[in-house]
């Protein structure tokens, strides 16, 4: 079995000596002017960039845009990027090359449509490798199948750095076969770069030098001195920032990393099988809701959870058919051994005839170029079967496009044996062409389907584990416009934003573009201004709704719609006849540092939502002081509040602030847990401190991290020395 002509190759055989130099040029961009490339070029940038205004925007995106933008506009040189789950901070290149749309913009968006367009280039590149190596059929196969796959187009469509990963394997990969199959020098330096750059993608991605590792032992003869230099120093341009990074952390990234290797399960771990399994055919998996067009749809799919596994199975026995190939210079080397007599060892000669057949396989470029591609798709889920820790999706994103290829290179191939026979068999062949397009088209409506899902909110936004729920940045964008026309329209001078662990991040990015002045602060601790404002109340903050119906006089404007779950609501809050209540304490209340209370007494309130009672307690206190906004700054108080009894869990609520102004209310509220009974007395004691991110000085430079950190961090007391205050705690209820 052979591989189909290159272009770039003699029929039947790879070409020993290199080509001329303009027949070399013809054939790297030849392959342009085919016409599918169009067609491909469209599916995969309609795929991916269609809608993309409703990218999501989480924590993650909102911390690499924020990291890129800094870098750019305020001199800092990033030596990581965000923290990974296991602890440890990811390198920075994502960042370096977001640094390039936020040199443009403030607006996530078009760093989003960067990824996206990096994406459309891995589908380029792959429809580029398999026309180059194995012939335009098998390009047209595997590059339509890679451009239109649900979870592919799924992870080219959001702000992440294993999502840059794509275009890069697959130069990876072409560095490869220059060396294995066309034999020809100069493959490893770039080969080093591609690698280091995925890297910086997932630190993951390293399982990807064992294909390196493999084609340096094919052919080592084409490895020179200064290709080993050339890699060398690849490696040390890209992997700067991340020495240094490790230098200043005492190595404690990489004791990280190598913990995370060694959670090895003992036994058999299928994970990393079903990961696989689901980006070849996510279509059996059915929707959580009723409204989603995937839903009456699903039945067209079903078929492809059989045909695609088969034709990956069927592609994995055609690599190895291709590398076991050769069988006549076994022959031929066992006839030898027999002539030998019984002088020779029985060991000897299994040794001479591995020998022999690894120099076949190394003289053989087309059977090399197969056993890296085996080996690139078995080496990671092999050391995956054996991982005992949680196996997220990403991880597996280095094994593509390679399902997709290997499909796209066996279907060429049977249908081109087909077009050798005769009679029916000779027209079967159509009956594949026609397979082929059904496959594509029913994966092109299935990724379709699933992208205008995901634009018209056909999903519960509380499935992105682990965000307490998702946003999308057109949604987020949309609400802080709407608050600031709402202020500008209605001569209000400030404006007050909840935010929670799902949005903290993102708005406190997207604020920094707003013309109204805006105080940002946690939902579970309500700020109140002092003169007539604008407050936007999150989607899943009913409590901040219920205590600005009991103590100020709130206006709802409007609802702001949200994709997949609850919107986004504006106020209009004017602090009424209590603010004025305020200005006038009794002499024993608590006067602190920073803050003075309102009441020495903390009052329930029972709130009704989605059908359950849930206590809290209402603690009122005033801000004495204020806090401009600075860069990357939060301020914070955590209040800490324990029962009478030893063994009672203690209450805490944690209080952070973009800014501060002397005045305003602070309504501090302690959720009682279900099943406790509230507490006749809390002995309260308050924190305060300030959060910022870690960014060292070296020398000249200043890095940037995602750290953050606590400073100036103190108990506050009042004058007299007193740090515990006694809360009586009232026995009436709100509604």
């Amino acid at each position: 079995m052979r591989l189909a002509p290159s272009p770039a190759h003699h029929e039947g055989r790879t070409v020993q000596q290199p080509p001329g130099r303009s027949e070399r040029q013809r054939s790297w961009w030849a392959w342009l002017l085919n016409p599918e490339v169009p067609c491909l070029l469209l599916l995969a940038a309609g795929l991916r960039l269609f809608g993309l205004n409703r990218t999501e925007f989480d924590d993650d995106q909102a911390t690499l845009f924020r990291m890129a933008y800094d870098a750019v506009h305020q001199g800092l040189l990033p030596v990581t990027s965000n923290t990974g789950s296991i602890g440890s901070q990811h390198p920075p290149g994502v960042v370096y090359l977001l640094m390039l749309p936020a040199a443009l913009s403030a607006n996530p968006l078009w760093a989003a449509v960067f990824i996206a367009l990096l994406n459309v280039l891995a589908v380029v590149l792959s429809y580029f490798f398999l026309y180059r190596y194995y012939g335009r059929l098998a390009a047209i196969i595997g590059s339509f199948l890679y451009a239109s796959a649900v979870l592919p187009v799924k992870y080219a469509r959001f702000i992440w750095q294993p999502n840059i990963a794509a275009p890069f394997v697959v130069l990876f990969f072409l560095a490869l076969f220059r060396g294995a199959v066309e034999r020809r020098s100069g493959w490893l330096g770039w080969a080093v770069l591609w690698l280091a750059l995925l890297y910086q993608a997932h630190e993951v991605n390293l399982l990807l030098v064992v294909p390196l590792l493999l084609c340096v032992v094919l052919v080592p003869k084409t490895v020179r001195w200064r290709d080993a230099l050339l890699a060398g120093l690849a490696l040390l341009v890209v992997l700067a920032p991340s020495l240094l990074w490790l230098l200043l952390s005492g190595l404690q990234d990489l004791r990280s990393t190598l913990s995370f290797s060694n959670h090895q399960t003992g036994g058999l771990s299928l994970q990393a099988l079903r990961i696989y399994r689901l980006f070849i055919i996510p279509y059996d998996q059915l929707p959580n809701r009723g409204d989603t067009l995937l839903l009456p749809l699903h039945r067209l799919f079903s078929w492809l959870k059989l045909a695609m596994p088969a034709l990956l199975i069927l592609a994995g026995f055609w690599l190895l058919l291709l590398i076991i190939r050769g069988q006549k210079g076994r022959a031929e080397l066992s006839k030898e051994g027999e002539e030998r007599g019984p002088a020779l060892a029985q060991a000897r000669r299994w040794w001479q005839r591995l020998c022999q057949a690894w120099q076949l396989l190394r003289s053989d470029g087309q059977r090399c170029g197969a056993l890296i591609l085996l080996v690139w798709q078995l080496v990671p889920l092999l050391v995956f079967s054996r991982y005992g820790g949680e196996l997220h999706t990403q991880y597996l994103l280095l094994l593509m496009p390679g399902p997709f290829l290997l499909i796209g290179m066996a279907v060429a191939q049977g249908i081109a044996w087909l077009r050798l026979q005769q009679g029916w068999l000779r027209r079967l062949r159509l009956a594949g062409y026609l397979f082929v397009g059904l496959l594509i088209a029913a994966q092109s409506l299935a990724a379709s389907v699933n992208v205008i899902d995901t634009i018209e909110g056909h999903f519960d936004d509380r499935s992105f584990q682990p965000y307490p729920y998702h946003n999308d940045l057109a949604s987020l964008q949309q609400a802080l416009a709407a608050t600031d026309q709402l202020a500008q329209r209605e001569h209000l001078s400030h404006a007050y934003i909840t935010v929670d662990d799902a949005t903290r991040t993102a708005v406190f990015f997207l604020s920094r573009q707003m013309q109204t002045p805006v105080t940002l602060f946690d939902a579970r601790c309500l700020v109140l201004p002092t003169t007539r404002a604008v407050m936007l109340v999150g989607p899943y903050d009913p409590w901040v709704t219920a205590l600005l119906q009991r103590f100020t006089q709130a206006t709802l404007v409007t609802r702001l719609p949200r994709p997949g779950g609850l919107p986004f609501s504006l106020y209009v809050v004017d602090p009424g006849p209590v603010q004025a209540q305020a200005t006038s304490l009794p002499s024993s209340s608590w006067q602190l540092s920073e803050l003075r209370a309102l009441s020495r007494q903390a009052q329930p309130l029972v709130l009704m939502y989605n059908g359950q009672a849930t206590t809290w307690l209402i603690s009122p206190w005033q801000l004495t002081q204020s806090a401009m906004p600075a860069f990357n700054t939060t301020y914070s108080y955590r209040f800490v509040a324990t029962a009478g009894a030893s063994s009672s869990p203690s209450l805490q609520a944690t209080c952070s602030f973009n800014r501060l102004q002397a005045g305003e209310r602070l309504l501090v509220t302690f959720a009682v847990a279900d099943q406790e009974t509230v507490p006749a007395s809390l002995l309260l004691r308050i924190w305060s401190y300030r959060t910022i991110f870690y960014c060292p000085s070296y020398g000249p430079l200043r890095l940037e991290t995602s750290i953050s950190k606590k400073v100036d961090l103190h108990v506050l007391q009042t004058k007299a020395g007193l740090s515990q205050f006694l809360l009586a705690v009232t026995e009436g209820t709100g509604p």
